[in-house]
């Protein structure tokens, strides 16, 4: 799997409710990698909903 299949792979994974400890057994992905990805997807969500908290943006992964 290259590296970007393993990533697309992994945030929908998160978009599926996976959990930490899948995340990491899965992929090893560290903990702040997991957290980044799920910002990500949360900003995703917000940005199809209408709803972008402008303040809340963070660093893109």
């Amino acid at each position: 799997m290259t590296r970007a299949s393993q990533q697309a792979k992994a945030l929908q994974d998160i978009r599926q409710d996976a959990s930490d400890e899948e995340l990491k057994r899965r992929y090893g992905y560290s903990q702040a990698v997991i957290q980044a990805m799920r910002e990500t997807v949360s900003r995703e969500s917000c940005r199809q909903a209408g709803t972008l908290n402008i303040d809340e943006e963070g660093p893109e992964f």
